[in-house]
């Protein structure tokens, strides 16, 4: 049973990404073709749930391996330009 429940996370979770990711980057064409501002309705979804669907997959053995979800989602890689930034920030010496 437990087998079962893990296959069934991988399939719900990597589904998630890869839905929420098309949708992404239709919308990511239909932008460039138009030239028009189209907001995506769950930017951020697609990404977060392909690193969730990494962390249960791998646990946190290969924790490099959670970014590549979210910079295959063009919705999601303003978030990790974000994050690097803010790290960047916390990181500098202060006098």
């Amino acid at each position: 049973m437990d087998t079962a429940d893990k296959v069934i996370g991988y399939l719900l979770t990597g589904g998630a990404f890869l839905m929420f990711t098309a949708i992404n980057y239709r919308i990511l064409f239909l932008m460039l073709k138009k030239a028009d501002r189209i907001p995506s309705p769950a930017p951020f979804i697609g990404g977060i749930a392909g690193a969730v669907m990494m962390i249960a997959a791998f646990g946190y053995s290969h924790p490099w391996l959670i970014l590549l979800p979210l910079l295959i989602d063009p919705g999601s890689i303003p978030l990790v330009i974000w994050f690097i930034i803010c790290l960047i920030k916390d990181n500098t010496p202060r006098e």
